[in-house]
């Protein structure tokens, strides 16, 4: 792949987007679920910042998200907004770097999408030109600007997704077009501060190729509950400067690449996934049976005789489909305490994704029968008057078969 230049006839564009196209795929009805998966071994922690940390902001605040560079080293990211990477050829081999890969400018206007910035889905096809998506958001408390009615930190925080590169192998990226004009997937609507549920394009799943085309899902975050979803979007190879999102009942245009950058389109998206399910956060295709798996956090309720819900299962569950629009009902992968279920000093765990660290896919984007859950764990310690709270990267290995 050539140098990049910001053009729409740049070579490394078209690889870009292709590579990097996210969306929404609409309608849920359940496919055969065949393929299971089960835990085969006992975790690993993969990185304790406590231990490990560059400094005490090294926290993993995404799901890990991977790809294979042109000296044929695995690069891993699940990163906060400082953007840190571990680098290594496998798993056993794996060492944090210290560097930042990429920091958001934290500017204080929400319409620019550069406050805080997270690296969430990348693309390459060589090693070297690297692309990234990234989830964008904008805080208000950090900049002691007005929320009405603020109860917690997060009331009033907007988000989007944009688009990034590198070309020095994922060392170093910089936005692809200048803020606001980065962003294919900006938040549906203007920040407002009397709004503390703001819709926005908040997370997205790594990228999975299949049939000439790149998929990932993103979460929709919409004013309520009942209207948030999953979304599927795809990239053509052979118009790479057009992403497409689905509706329900086809692909629709909803962003194309100029020479200014991009220019969007407020096409919304059908749900796709489980109904009930929050955001989907990895999605990897099973080399043995062309099935695709999601991985996400979860809870199912128990019947209990006292109604007080602590027969309710939570944790990490999957589901498969052999074609991105029918998808099994969830299925409990490893159980773990979610945010809701901790109490003051206790752990919890988030951020579930699924890698195979020997999948002869540069993206890792696809599985064989043997492949690794990987998620973050907070680990809360009291500190003077408040608790602080650490977090390990840890990695189970998993078994999948028919």
């Amino acid at each position: 792949m050539p140098g990049f230049q910001y053009s729409r006839s740049s070579v490394a564009l078209s690889a870009f987007v292709a590579g990097l196209l996210i969306g929404g795929l609409a309608g849920w009805t359940p496919a055969a679920a065949d393929t299971e998966i089960t835990v085969s071994g006992p975790e690993t922690v993969m990185f304790d910042s406590d231990v490990d940390g560059c400094d005490n902001h090294h926290l993993p605040d995404s799901p890990a998200r991977a790809f294979r560079n042109d000296q044929g080293k695995m690069v891993l990211f699940a990163p906060n907004f400082q953007n840190r990477a571990f680098v290594g050829y496998g798993f056993d081999s794996l060492k944090p770097d210290c560097d930042s890969r990429f920091m958001a400018a934290g500017k204080a206007d929400p319409a620019l999408l550069d406050d805080r910035t997270w690296l969430q889905a990348i693309y390459t096809s060589n090693g070297r030109d690297v692309y990234a998506l990234g989830s964008a958001s904008f805080i208000p408390y950090r900049h002691d600007m007005p929320c009405e009615g603020r109860t917690q930190r997060t009331d009033c925080w907007i988000n989007g997704l944009v688009t990034l590169k590198s070309t020095d192998g994922g060392k170093t990226f910089s936005y692809f077009g200048d803020p606001p004009r980065h962003a294919p997937f900006p938040p549906p609507r203007p920040y407002r501060d009397d709004r503390k549920r703001a819709p926005s394009y908040v997370t997205v799943t790594n990228i999975v190729q299949w049939q000439n085309y790149l998929y990932a899902i993103v979460w929709r975050r919409a004013d309520s509950w009942e209207n948030s979803r999953n979304c599927l979007v795809r990239a053509p190879a052979n118009d790479p400067g057009r992403w497409d999102i689905w509706t329900g009942s086809g692909f629709e245009q909803a962003a194309t690449l100029t020479d200014q950058g991009w220019s969007v389109r407020q096409t919304d998206c059908a749900r796709v996934g489980p109904k009930g399910v929050s955001s989907i956060r990895g999605l990897v295709r099973d080399e043995n049976s062309n099935r695709f798996i999601a991985i996400y956090q979860h809870r199912i309720r128990q019947s209990s005789k006292n109604n007080t819900g602590k027969d309710d299962i939570a944790g990490f569950f999957y589901s498969t489909s052999t074609d991105l629009t029918r998808w099994s009902d969830p299925k409990l992968l490893y159980q773990q305490p979610l945010q809701p279920d901790a109490g003051p000093g206790e752990s919890f765990s988030a951020y579930p994704s699924i890698i195979d660290d020997d999948s002869t896919d540069r993206l890792f984007g696809t599985v064989d029968d043997q492949a690794s859950l990987i998620f973050v764990r907070l680990v809360p310690k009291p500190f003077k008057d408040r608790w602080r709270v650490p977090r390990q990267l840890i990695r189970v290995p998993i078994s999948i078969r028919e």
